[in-house]
Parts: C-alpha cells; structure tokens; sequence
C-alpha cells in the first residue's frame, strides 16, 4: 500500500470545501475570542493546517502573551452523531491531567462554532520526525527510544487508569517538545472506533489500518489489549524507521496484520527492548502485556528510573513539569499490576429510562451481573432483553446537546444494535458509565 501522510491537518481535506467561520449574517461567532486583532483573546499566529470541518491554528493568548495551539470546528456542517462525538472528545481532554497528554486549555461554543484551546507542542510531531529521519538513515538511540516508549506509556496509563482508551494511537497523534517530552494528542475520535466495529473497516478507516490490530480485522471488540497493539506499532515504527505490516493492497495488509507477517526488528537494539515491542505485537491479545505489567519489569523499572533522574536535572523544562512528572513515575514504579480477577466489576442494578423509536423515554428495570445486562419492562408489556457482556462493543455517553436530556448513555453491540439509557440522577450516570466501560471487552 501506499505510504500516505496520514495526519489530517496537513494531509489537505479530501477535497471538501472549508467550512466558513462566519454565520449567514456574515458575523463571526468567535469574534473578539479567536482572530488576528492584537486585542482578541486568542490572536492567531500560524495556521497549523485544515479540513474538512475546520482549522488549527497556532495562537498567543493575549492576557499572557503564551504559546497555545486552537481548533476551530463548524458543529453546524456535522451530522448529530459527529457533533455528540466532538463534545466527548473535549470531555475526555478535559478529565486528563498528566504531564504527557496534550492539555485542554479552554473550550468555547458560539452559534455552532467550537473553538478547543490545548497546549501547543513546539517539536511537531513523532510521524514527521520519523520521515525526516528515514530520509537520512538516521535511526534512534536507544535511550531515546526508550524515553518516547516511557512516556507514552505514563500517558495510557493515566488514561486507562480513568477508564478510558485512546483508540487513535499512532505516530500522526504523538506530539514533541523541543525539550525532549513527548505528548500524546488528539483523544476522542469514537467514530473511528465504533466504525472499527460495525462497519468494513477498510472502507472506514483512512491511514490508520497499520495500527489495527488481528482481533480488530476479526471484528472483535475494542480493548485495551489493541491499545497495547498499537502501542507496538509505534514502538516498531520508531526504533525501524517504518510500519511493520504494510501490503501492495488493504488485503494484503489485513492478512500480514493477522498472522504477524513483518520483519525482525533491528537487531542494533538491546534484547530486552526487542523482546517488549515483539511481546507488545504478539498476534493473541493474550500475550500482550497491560501497562501495569511492563511497569513491573526490571528492564522498564529501570530505565523510567534513568528517565526520572534526566528529567529532573534538565533546567530547560519548567519546574512543575518535572515535579509533575516525577511524581507521575514515582507512582507508576510504586503501583502493582492488578490481578484480572480483581477488575471484574460488582452487580448493578436499578431503574433508568430507555428510549426507542417506537415509545421514546420509558420506565426500565436495568441490571448487571459480570456477565450479561438485563433490561426489564417494569409493567411486563415488553419481554425481558438479555444483552452479553462479550457482545458488547462500546459504553460511551451521550452529550446532552446530542441527546436533548441529561444524565444519557449508550452501548453498542456486536450486531449493531445500540441502546440508549438515561440514569436518574448524576451519581447513578456515573456509576453506570464507568462499571459498564469497565466491563466492556
């Protein structure tokens, strides 16, 4: 296949118009927040690119005179389900704090234009760095493999220690600092993974089949072992310089994909470095180690060790990052690997209201019990719905702008069908959310 400049900003837009940023009044909604006045609250500085619903931009804010980067995006040119998508993807940022996730900044909705303001990183990203460096044969170090690999995996572990998966992984969403930080960006893209899911995925997916994993092809749910996959991917990326499936066509690429067709990776890199990547893109999800299992092993104990010491002696990055930081490893090295047994979730159960097309919102009877979910029609009209655990391809919440009630979240199954629920109140929301996004395969 052919190797395409994957990242969307810069890889054009497909040949779809940009939306305006203006209203059919002609008046800008963002007017006085984001434009090139000096008196505007973010002054744009550089566009970072396009497409297809909107920009990014390079911007200073003009109450600090500090470097952030924005994305202007039209709601109003979305489908329902996009817009419902976007604002997830602002919740997400939002509930991440870690020193090597992209930071949200601010987030601002005027007439249908959304404006997302996040930490700017000034070293591009790791897609673009790996091409500069192919072009001239100039592979990675060792240790500084070793360090993007780390903090990578300090950032999916706070991400998966909040019950969420990032779903996107790839070079393309893998931001740089000049200081040698590495950031991971661009959270949120459940379109693509419900997709993944339900539909062909070749038709569906555009330049981030590579990092697909076998279960995935075999449409299988979504976990945090074909996060560990893509994990792999990008740690063989980084340390050859390229993909390690690739194909004259997408079956061919499917078929390597699914029996670990690829070459060895070089052989300039320690073993025990080796081994995690290969253990890492192993074909059975089974062998794949979680984070908490690498954080466990001698030869990463070791080196987020060496990491920690380098950062905290490295003046050019602010004192509160590496305080930040520090404690981020110092956390990891001291938190074990919990036993499969002990993630199972506890029972749930209790009334929520369903909505079908047919009835709209009604009274149910919703309960779990690790294995399957029940969904009982208090009067008795409805027969009882037995929806499997296993079967189970999504848990994600509804946006009240998407949904027009609070406290509403949906799952998916692996026929399609999907099933939308409002809790009573937002303790119950969360309870629900998070036990069903636990359980989830």
């Amino acid at each position: 296949m052919e190797d395409q400049d994957e990242r969307k900003p810069n890889g054009g837009n497909n040949g779809l118009p940009v939306p305006p940023s203006t209203t059919e009044t002609g008046r800008d909604p963002l007017q006085g927040i984001l434009g090139r006045a000096p008196d505007c609250q973010y002054v744009k500085k550089r566009l970072l690119g396009q497409g297809s619903f909107g920009s990014a931009w390079r911007v200073e804010e003009s109450a600090t005179g500090g470097v952030l980067a924005a994305k202007v995006m039209d709601l109003n040119s979305m489908s329902e389900k996009d817009r419902g998508f976007v604002t997830n993807e602002v919740k997400c940022l939002s509930r991440c704090r870690n020193p090597h996730i992209v930071r949200c900044e601010n987030a601002i909705e005027r007439e249908g234009q959304l404006l997302i303001v996040m930490e700017y990183a000034d070293g591009g990203d790791l897609y673009k760095q790996i091409k500069a460096r192919l072009r001239e044969m100039k592979f990675f170090r060792e240790h500084e493999v070793v360090f993007i690999f780390l903090q990578l995996c300090l950032a999916l572990d706070h991400i998966h220690s909040n019950k969420m998966m990032h779903r996107d992984l790839k070079t393309a969403n893998i931001l740089l600092t000049t200081t040698g930080l590495v950031k991971l960006g661009d959270f949120g893209f459940s379109r693509q993974y419900e997709d993944s899911l339900s539909n062909a995925v070749g038709s569906t997916f555009c330049g981030t089949p590579y990092y697909l994993s076998p279960e995935l092809w075999h449409r299988q749910p979504y976990s945090k072992k074909s996060e560990m996959w893509a994990l792999g991917v990008v740690l063989y990326e980084v340390m050859a310089l390229r993909r390690p499936f690739t194909g004259k066509n997408m079956d061919e690429l499917i078929t390597n994909i699914c029996h670990g067709r690829r070459s060895d990776v070089p052989a300039s890199y320690t073993a025990s470095l080796r081994d995690v990547c290969n253990r890492l893109l192993s074909v059975d999800p089974n062998m794949r180690p979680t984070i908490r299992e690498l954080f466990q092993e001698p030869f990463i104990r070791s080196n987020l060790e060496t990491l920690k010491r380098s950062v905290e002696k490295h003046n050019r990055i602010p004192a509160e990052v590496r305080e930040a930081i520090a404690r981020c490893i110092t956390q990891s090295l001291s938190t074990e690997a919990v036993p499969a047994q002990l993630e199972e979730p506890a029972p749930l159960m209790g009334t929520v209201k369903r909505h079908t097309a047919l009835r709209g919102w009604q009274k149910c009877l919703l309960s779990f019990d690790k294995k399957q979910i029940s969904i009982r029609d208090p009067s008795g009209v409805d027969p009882e719905e037995v929806v499997p655990v296993a079967t189970l391809t999504s848990v994600c919440p509804i946006d009240v702008l998407m949904a027009g009630e609070e406290f509403v979240f949906a799952m998916k199954n692996q026929a399609g069908k999907a099933f939308w629920f409002m809790a009573p109140h937002q303790k119950a929301y969360e309870q629900w959310l998070s036990t069903l996004q636990e359980a989830a395969p």
